[in-house]
């Protein structure tokens, strides 16, 4: 077999030539350029020298001129030209300061497929040199070289905008609202708690707080099933279960029904022999139900932060290409997420740089990333043992990047293992079986309250009270 030509790496030399002419000729193209490229960008050397010293000087307030143009140029090779023919050719091939814009986004284009075939030679190196063992390790590599050019359309959401801009699109909302055309944000499920909250907002960082066994899994699936159901399409990634065990719970959930006196749990679903005739068919109508939901099981274990993002990015775009929005993003549970090697030791950094990377990605995204959280033991030494919002202050910044936190408690858990229960205790707890509570810890605008919501953690089932 013979090997392969190299392939020559993409540029756009002239349109870089153009650029840089139009910004010599009017310096204002520079600002409209900025948005959409940067001088890595460039593929020539001296191009990028050239633009990175014309935004020095643009960001220090002074003039770009020709004699900066010969100070940065100095003895640089320019193909038999001379600096001062090289000006000028600059300055005739320049472009006008409305089509910056359009060609800065040509050499971003370019600088992008550059790196998509750096990362495939790479690859095909060292898959070819026999210096790749471990084919898992090395697509995640992939993943994430690649992971800067999946997400360069996707960062609409993040771009500077004019304050004129910003109260338009709020009062097109609300237009909308007021019409009936548009909701809030999108639902969680319970209609309390939409209320109070006005919906998972784009960009907000949700965190669903509480120890173990308190329903945060049972939450995360009826709010992940809502959303998809009403809102779009829902990533959701769970670093705890496997896919089976999560469609468990989601067929026990849709085959519910509140008139049958022995519930499909998700546990019978998993054992299947004792399963009767007819709770099969409510199985397999569930099914069917289930088929079009658009909610997207992410199953592997130990995903860094950045493989996350690479992985919800990815997702988004699939959404676009079906035509549908991505709701949110749901995730099982932040303490689960591989930390980087920058903070190797200090867990209160770790965690730190996971939730303030999931804010980062809510807000790039623009949608709602919700996160699961474990609170720690602290709460099992206090007799009213309903989280508080400083039960998550020992957990890097969490308290401090969330936009909304949401505590879980059920009386009903600790009111079954306590020994010795008094017959005031076995009135309560016969009371509160099927009671979950929902507090808003924090919420940077709206109400801090308590929703109590009808919760059946064995069929995963969860609906708000009537009032």
């Amino acid at each position: 077999m013979h090997p392969q030509a190299p392939v020559a790496p993409p540029h756009a030399i002239e349109t870089e030539q153009a650029l840089l002419g139009a910004i010599l000729v009017n310096n204002d193209a520079l600002d409209r350029a900025r948005d959409h490229v940067q001088a890595e960008d460039f593929a020539e050397d001296v191009h990028r020298a050239i633009f990175e010293a014309m935004c020095v000087r643009r960001d220090a307030g002074e003039a770009i001129d020709p004699t900066l143009m010969k100070a940065v140029l100095g003895n640089a090779d320019l193909g038999g030209q001379t600096v001062g023919g090289y000006i000028a050719r600059l300055c005739h091939d320049a472009i006008t300061v409305s089509g910056a814009p359009s060609y800065a986004r040509l050499i971003a284009q370019a600088a992008r497929m550059r790196k998509v075939l750096e990362t495939a030679q790479a690859a095909v190196a060292a898959m070819t040199s026999g210096s790749v063992h471990s084919p898992v390790e090395f697509a995640g590599w992939m993943i994430e070289a690649l992971d800067e050019v999946a997400s360069a359309g996707l960062s609409e959401s993040a771009k500077r905008v004019t304050l004129g801009q910003g109260v338009a699109s709020v009062m097109t909302r609300v237009d909308q609202a007021r019409q009936g055309k548009t909701t809030a944000g999108v639902p969680y499920g319970v209609p309390k708690l939409d209320t109070a909250t006005l919906g998972m907002r784009p960009g907000q960082f949700i965190v669903l707080a509480g120890r173990p066994a308190m329903g945060k899994t049972t939450v995360a699936i009826h709010i992940a099933l809502s959303a998809a159901r009403r809102s779009g399409a829902v990533g959701l990634i769970s670093l705890e279960m496997g896919a089976e065990e999560l469609s468990e719970r989601v067929l026990a959930a849709t085959a519910y029904s509140s008139r049958d006196p022995e519930p499909i749990t998700y546990r019978a679903i998993a054992e299947a022999r004792g399963l009767s005739d007819e709770a099969t068919t409510r199985l397999h109508e569930a099914k069917y139900a289930c088929a079009d939901v658009p909610l997207w099981i992410e199953q592997q274990p130990g995903l860094t932060l950045s493989q996350i993002a690479a992985r919800t990015r990815q997702m988004k775009l699939k959404a676009e290409r079906q035509g549908i929005p991505f709701a949110a993003l749901i995730i099982d549970h932040i303490g689960l997420i591989r930390p980087s090697k920058r903070y190797s030791g200090n867990r209160v950094q770790e965690v730190t740089e996971i939730s303030t990377g999931l804010k980062g990605l809510a807000k790039e995204l623009g949608i709602p990333v919700v996160g699961l959280c474990q609170l720690n033991r602290e709460v099992e030494k206090r007799p009213d043992k309903r989280p508080l919002l400083s039960d998550l202050r020992d957990s890097g910044s969490i308290e401090q990047d969330a936009d909304v936190v949401l505590g879980l408690f059920r009386e009903a858990y600790y009111l079954e293992h306590k020994v010795g229960r008094t017959e005031e205790e076995d009135l309560r707890l016969l009371g509160c079986a099927n009671e979950l509570e929902i507090e808003i810890l924090k919420q940077r605008s709206g109400p801090t309250i308590r929703v109590t919501c009808f919760c059946d953690v064995a069929c995963n089932v969860l609906a708000g009270l009537a009032q």
